[in-house]
């Protein structure tokens, strides 16, 4: 590997993957979305281009010259009043950016998934990659916009591309410039006064610098075809809050709500969004998909990557440290 294009590599996990690939000595080319900030690219000897996902010509532009590439530009988002534009980003950019490389003669190429594709498990049990979906119940536009851009992926595989999928478990750590709805979790809980609200549910959770070298571990160690969960803590919703206590010396009560009460408050939320345009701190969807305890096996990647994942003390207090250092908390 000598020359990757990272798509969405002034992003949170984006930027993290071309860090790792630097750190190797790989040329990386970024592609960013018109306007983006770039602060997390800033310094870093990469060579950028600007354009959209959705243009056949500019991923054409993009993968030109290269021997890998890390897709990872997608929209991420708890709450979509309007789904239209995630599903366009994340399954017609999946297909543009993949089918230029298809047609350029790219060696590899790498996908970013996300563990929220793939089923959740029985309870008391661990999903793997074979989960199968089964959410269908539920409104989850991100969910499944990912499940069907991650099934197009691994198309091109069967159609004899090395396409490899990453499915990242909820990705926290520094330069989450955006926020994302995942560092929204740690900086609700920050700015939230009084006794914590927990209610039943968990989710698995990763560093996103052990993610974005699970993505590098997957180009030169995966295999074609194969799909990778790079995820590290089964927590649950109260063992998460506990754990940013800990991490910031906060001592304060947890208020355990009954589903209904907390559904009732995800619901009062959305409705308030709906007037103001601004996301909720709690979204239905997710809170919804998240009532499920959604917990999984890392075992894979560990055995056939070598990846290593790091403490969650240590993701949730450079968290909080970087979020502090931007003013955001």
């Amino acid at each position: 590997m000598k020359r990757a294009l990272v798509t969405g590599g002034c992003g949170f996990l984006g930027s993290w993957m071309v860090r790792r690939l630097i750190d190797r000595g790989v040329a990386v080319r970024v592609l960013a979305a018109k306007g983006e900030p770039r602060d997390n690219v800033t310094g870093l000897d990469v060579d950028v281009i600007e354009g959209d996902v959705r243009s056949v010509d500019v991923c054409k532009r993009a993968v030109e010259g290269m021997d890998t590439v890390f897709h990872a530009a997608a929209i991420y988002k708890d709450w979509a009043p309007d789904p239209a534009p995630m599903y366009d980003v994340n399954l017609r950019g999946t297909f543009h950016v993949i089918e230029a490389a298809r047609r350029a003669g790219v060696q590899r190429v790498i996908y970013t998934a996300s563990i929220v594709s793939v089923g959740r498990p029985k309870p008391g049990t661990l999903g793997d990659e074979t989960t199968p979906y089964e959410a269908w119940d539920l409104d989850f536009p991100y969910s499944r916009s990912k499940l069907h851009s991650r099934e197009l992926a691994e198309y091109f595989a069967a159609w004899d591309l090395d396409v490899r999928v990453v499915c990242p478990g909820i990705v926290l750590g520094p330069n989450d410039i955006r926020p994302t709805p995942s560092g929204g979790l740690i900086l609700g809980s920050l700015k939230t006064p009084g006794p914590a609200v927990v209610y039943e549910g968990g989710a698995s959770y990763v560093d996103v610098r052990d993610a974005a070298e699970a993505h590098v571990l997957a180009a030169e160690k995966g295999k074609k075809g194969e799909r990778y969960l790079a995820t590290a803590h089964n927590l649950t919703n109260e063992e998460l809050i506990r754990a940013i206590d800990r991490v910031t010396g906060r001592k304060r009560p947890l208020l355990r709500l009954p589903v209904a009460a907390a559904r009732g408050i995800a619901i009062a939320m959305e409705a308030q969004a709906a007037r103001t345009g601004e996301p909720p701190l709690l979204a239905r969807d997710f809170f919804e998909y998240s009532l499920k305890p959604s917990y999984y096996s890392n075992a894979k990647s560990v055995r056939e990557l070598g990846a290593r994942y790091r403490p969650i003390e240590e993701t949730i207090g450079d968290a909080v440290a970087w979020f502090r250092g931007r003013g955001m908390v």
